[in-house]
């Protein structure tokens, strides 16, 4: 009789998962971090990607094209609350930074997370205008800060936006700001 029994006997079985439950109990809290970096980088750039599309649409459209903070529905410009709520950016005629009828909706992005906090100063806190020449509503280069529940940390990325209409990514802490806005 042949005593040839390939497979795990449960002693090598039970070591395999405790080596595993090791590796994943120090691995966990990395992974969360970097879900988190990438959280907050993704939507950093999907903001950028938003200027640069209002940008091109108000040079194509040879009319103003505004991004502004939405409500709920990703159907017009609120004043109040942060960029966390989500964005909308439409053909707007007239200029004025609100959604009239005759105004066209180019794209909406749903809110954030809610342990994100996004806000800018002055010049971008509640809309951003652009002209059909490329230029921006904003007199000045204004700054957006997006941070989670983290804070103001080495996570939080800032995005500059100047009157040419360029918006930039990168450290909150290389934007002059000290705390999120």
């Amino acid at each position: 009789m042949s005593t040839d029994s390939r497979g795990f006997t449960l002693l090598e079985l039970i070591i395999i998962i405790a080596i595993l439950g090791l590796t994943m109990a120090f691995a966990a809290p990395g992974l969360s971090t970097m879900i988190k970096n990438n959280r907050i980088s993704g939507n950093a750039n999907d903001f950028v990607a938003a200027l640069q599309f209002a940008k091109t649409e108000a040079a194509s459209r040879i009319n103003p094209v505004t991004l502004c903070k939405s409500n709920p529905a990703g159907t017009a410009c609120v004043a109040g609350g942060d960029w966390q709520q989500g964005w909308i950016v439409f053909s707007d005629a007239n200029g004025d930074a609100a959604v009239n009828a005759g105004d066209t909706v180019l794209l909406s992005h749903e809110a954030l997370d809610d342990t994100i906090t996004f806000g800018g100063t002055a010049g971008v806190d509640t809309a951003v205008t652009y002209r059909p020449s490329g230029t921006t509503s904003v007199t000045s280069t204004e700054v957006l800060i997006i941070c989670d529940d983290r804070g103001f940390a080495d996570s939080a990325k800032g995005i500059l936006v100047t009157i040419t209409g360029r918006g930039a990514v990168m450290k909150a802490s290389e934007t002059g700001q000290n705390a999120c806005l």
